[in-house]
């Protein structure tokens, strides 16, 4: 087999957001996607910076995970809106709620790639400027959006390697 494609990765991506998490916040919280970026393969991978990034890995056929990451205020009106609860602190519930969000996005990318990626159960990291630290030589693709509580943004990341 090859390796990935970084464009066919950023559309399977996109569709994947479109399909899954995008259906949930529709009228909820005003959603606009902007836009996609392509990590260049010359440059480093960096790790997102924000305030709360929910994590799922990916392994097996494809190694690497996918992150949503946001501002506090952000992430709070996403969580609320995905759980049907109002939420004004990071607690349990926000944790859970952005979690299995990024949960979902993990699935429905794994799907469209091969049903031998396994995935981690998701993690919630917090912090203003908290630090997530990964190899450098991954691949990255970004989805950004808008919403009325904010910006986000969903990234999936992984090494690009003969498969």
């Amino acid at each position: 087999m090859s390796k990935l494609d970084l464009s066919d990765l950023a559309d399977i991506i996109i569709h994947s957001v479109s399909d899954t998490a995008l259906t949930f916040f529709t009228t909820d919280v005003g959603i606009q996607a902007g836009p996609v970026v392509v990590k260049p393969e010359d440059q480093p991978y960096k790790p997102p910076q924000a305030d709360i990034t929910a994590v799922v890995g990916f392994s097996g056929y494809l190694q690497g995970g996918v992150h949503l990451s946001a501002p506090f205020h952000a992430a709070i009106g996403l969580a609320s809106a995905f759980s049907g609860e109002t939420i004004d602190k990071l607690d349990d519930v926000a944790c859970d709620a952005l979690g299995e969000l990024t949960n979902i996005i993990a699935g429905s990318v794994k799907e469209r790639v091969n049903d031998a990626v396994f995935l981690t159960p998701p993690q919630v990291v917090t912090g203003e400027n908290h630090n997530v630290s990964y190899t450098k030589i991954l691949e990255s693709t970004k989805c950004y959006f808008r919403t009325d509580n904010g910006p986000f943004f969903v990234e999936v990341f992984y090494v690009n390697r003969e498969v």
